[in-house]
């Protein structure tokens, strides 16, 4: 397991080469950093016990493993879902550079946060690694997937294959302009699912980097499930 650890963190660096200063706050890494120093990283506070026992929402005074009213009131798809941390800070600063600003490199620290999460889940060994999909004309404005890259660290460090079984047919709205009752009207019919005989009867995890209602990994994890999957997990950077 060493081995193979330590094979694809080869691969990694040279997909994202290192920089030699932190990408938040300009100071000068040491040799164990990866683009950003132990004191940003340290300001990533991970998210913890109590949560909603199915999205992962954070839920102070009451107790673990009790629904949210999100996940009371509306049905999501997928068995569970759990994040990070909180869409703030140095997290929230991350992800901005990561997704809109081309530093594709960030992927590997994300990534590898996403890794860390997912050894201490208490979670079944899955099928396939499904990234959350982009609608064409949107990855081309921005040249990349983010999920996909995620995903493909998560891959490597995991062993756990990635299998692009979904497809954005539908140029949706920004989710973040849109109300709780507008996402879900707004995702109807935005995802389609190609070559779904191989993930019949198989569980999988679902990617993407911020996960803020649930509405569009629940969307994805309806389609997935009504192709045969078994069950679908999601797994995010950070909880809006």
């Amino acid at each position: 397991m060493i081995k193979s650890i330590r094979i694809s963190d080869f691969f990694l660096d040279l997909l994202f080469p290192r920089k030699p200063y932190c990408i938040i706050c300009s100071g000068k890494l040491t040799p164990a950093s990866q683009i950003i120093c132990e004191s940003c990283r340290d300001k990533i506070i991970p998210l913890s016990e109590p949560m909603c026992g199915k999205c992962g929402k954070p839920r102070h005074g009451q107790s673990k493993g009790t629904l949210c009213r999100d996940c009371q009131e509306d049905y999501h798809a997928f068995v569970q879902a759990r994040s990070c941390g909180h869409y703030e800070g140095v997290l929230k600063q991350l992800i901005h550079e990561f997704k809109y600003y081309g530093k594709q490199e960030l992927a590997k620290v994300l990534g590898g946060m996403m890794f860390d999460l997912l050894k201490a889940l208490p979670w079944p060994s899955f099928d396939y690694i499904v990234p959350l999909p982009l609608h064409p004309r949107r990855q081309r404005e921005r040249g990349y997937n983010q999920a996909y890259l995620l995903a493909r660290v998560v891959a490597s460090q995991s062993g756990i294959p990635i299998y692009p079984v979904l497809i954005r047919v539908k140029a949706t709205e920004h989710q973040t302009l849109l109300d709780k009752t507008l996402r879900k009207q707004n995702l109807k019919g935005a995802f389609k699912v190609v070559n779904g005989d191989k993930i019949r009867d198989k569980t999988l995890l679902l990617i993407d980097d911020v996960y803020t209602t649930g509405a569009t990994s629940g969307e994805c994890s309806k389609n997935l499930l009504e192709a045969g999957a078994r069950a679908v997990y999601v797994l995010t950077c950070a909880r809006g």
